[in-house]
């Protein structure tokens, strides 16, 4: 069971890139992945902590109202101190867009990651899933 378990969530991590890859991000909305796993059991964040930490973010994330060619998707990287806090500088990259917006895209998601910080509503006993977080998101939704 858990041998499945653990291919369903690896094969959903992989949907999850490749639609980003072709800047079709699912459902709009943030995915998460672990990059590192410690033992052979599967681990998973449930949705609403996920969702969470998605809406922290979403909801400090603010773009100009005159910005013209809107890029498709945002991915960033996260690394996080199991009291949710950011270690170092969070990674990001845009897709699609001028050179411009895709610096004022990139500018204005970090400063929405930092200022929701921490991430208080991740597991402390599930660090080892949400040390290393990756977020895709659809800029067209972030700034409804």
């Amino acid at each position: 069971m858990l041998s499945s378990l653990s291919h369903f969530a690896k094969s959903i991590g992989a949907l999850a890139m490749l639609m980003a890859a072709f800047s079709l991000p699912p459902d709009g909305h943030a995915e998460t992945m672990s990059r590192e796993k410690t033992d052979s059991k599967a681990k998973i964040l449930s949705v609403p902590v996920i969702d969470g930490m998605r809406n922290a973010i979403t909801n400090r994330f603010a773009l100009p109202a005159d910005l013209k060619d809107a890029a498709s998707v945002l991915r960033f990287r996260v690394r996080l101190d199991r009291n949710g806090r950011i270690i170092g500088t969070p990674d990001a990259e845009v897709s699609g867009g001028s050179e411009r917006t895709r610096k004022i895209i990139t500018d204005a998601a970090l400063r929405a990651i930092v200022r929701a910080a921490p991430y208080a509503m991740l597991p402390k006993d599930k660090y080892d899933v949400w040390k290393e977080v990756v977020l895709n998101f659809d800029v067209s939704q972030l700034n409804l």
